[in-house]
Order: C-alpha cells, then structure tokens, then sequence
C-alpha cells in the first residue's frame, strides 16, 4: 500500500527511482564544535570535504517526526534526487527554471522545498508526520556540464534508532534506490502548454502520454507545474538502471 499526500486543487507527482552518490555513518564521524556561541555539528569522512550543518531544529523536529533528537543515531545519504527538464520514466518533468522560482509561500526556493521534510521506505504511510524514519538536512542545485542539465542532491539523515532494520539495509546496500514525493498545480502537455486534464478533454499529445511527434519526434509528457516536494523514500529496486552508484564514504 503506497499513501501520498493530497493537497486540495493539487495533483501527486511520483518521482523516478535514484541511487545515492555517497553514503556515510554520521555517528562514527560528527563533532561538537562551537560557533558564535552556539553548539554545531561537524560531519567527516576520508573522501568527503569537511562541513558544517545546521541541525538545530532536530530537538523540535524530533518530537513531531517521533525521530531521534540526537545526530549520533543517525547515517547520512547524499542522493541526486531529480533531474531538470528530462521526463521521468512516468513521463513527467521538472524545469530547472521552476525549480530555482522562489516561492514566496513557502519563502524559499521551490528545490529548497525538500528541507527538513521527512524520509519515508516505500512512500508507506507518507502522510503520517510520525511514521517518518529520518529528516531532510540540506538541498541543492548541481549543474551536470557532460548532460548540460540540473540536478536536486538532497542530504538525508536516516534514524537507526526508528528503524534498524532498515538503516542496515542501507549500509549493506541491499537498499540503494531512493523516490521523490511532490504535489504540484498542474499538469503540462510539453507539446502545447495545454493543461492535461487526464481524461477525455486532454490535448491528442497527452493521449496517451511518451509518444513522438512532428518531423524531429519530439516527446511528449507532463511538465510539472508549481511542484512543492514533501518527502523522499527508500525503495528496494531501482528503476532506472542508469541511476545506481556504489560509492561508500566512511
């Protein structure tokens, strides 16, 4: 059983299955450190820069996501989570002109919209804030030059108190494949513009949707309109074979 979010007047967009680019036990590497007064966390591995992170809102988060409100129970996972302006194996993308907007509703940038939401396993019972088994730390734009395409890299913090079983899995890399959850406004024909009704008045484009057109066979899919992401889950098998990775940082 998979639940989604449901927003009044938004659709659920169900995002492609990615693999981490790195992963490294939090709790072997952090250290306290002091700055301007207040207490930080410091995150070291042997092939990853040093960095600090903000984790100062865990102790409230942890009450509502039932979490652990301590950053030593946790492993960390650094994932590329969507691709911009390419279709999903759904058939539904994201413009990286949408995703760098700057909502003023949610007064951030509309990738920076993952931060601090909650991670799920198998998008299971996604709606429920304390059935959450870790937190969102950090999110960002990263430029591919070889694709001349964005990418979202989310930080994931995963509570090996919550669900030991599956931080395991994590760690033996017997879980390696990760999902995006989002609602969005609309649906978009890539083709036309027109708004995808999903039914009998959709464009001839979005009948059905992954289909070729005019003389340069261009796609046609769903462009995602006003996207707002609310969790990322750990999935048991990939599925795009393209988006894997074994790298391990400890």
């Amino acid at each position: 059983m998979t639940n989604t979010l449901t927003l009044p007047g938004k659709h659920i967009v169900k995002g492609n299955v990615v693999a981490a680019n790195y992963h490294h036990e939090l709790h072997r590497n952090v250290e306290k450190v002091k700055h301007n007064g207040k207490t930080k966390y410091r995150t070291t591995a042997a092939n990853l820069p040093q960095q600090d992170l903000d984790l100062d809102f865990l102790q409230a988060a942890s009450e509502t996501y039932q979490i652990s409100p301590d950053p030593k129970d946790y492993i960390m996972v650094s994932l590329p989570i969507v691709t911009s302006d390419v279709p999903n194996r759904n058939m539904q993308g994201f413009m990286g002109q949408e995703l760098a907007y700057f909502d003023a509703a949610y007064g951030c940038m509309v990738y920076q919209t993952f931060l601090r939401k909650p991670t799920h396993i198998d998008h299971y019972e996604n709606t429920i804030p304390h059935k959450a088994k870790g937190v969102h730390v950090d999110a960002s734009m990263v430029y591919v030059p070889k694709y001349d395409l964005w990418k979202i890299n989310v930080l994931t913090m995963w509570d090996r108190t919550k669900d030991e079983k599956l931080v395991k899995e994590i760690l033996d890399k017997k879980r390696t494949g990760y999902s995006m959850g989002a609602s969005c406004a609309a649906f978009l024909c890539s083709i036309c513009g027109r708004v995808d009704e999903m039914d009998h008045n959709s464009c001839e484009h979005m009948r059905p949707k992954g289909t070729l057109w005019g003389k340069e066979n261009t796609l046609s899919y769903q462009v995602i309109s006003a996207p707002v992401f609310f969790e990322t889950s750990s999935v048991e098998s990939p599925a795009d074979p393209t988006a894997q990775s074994d790298d391990v940082f400890v």
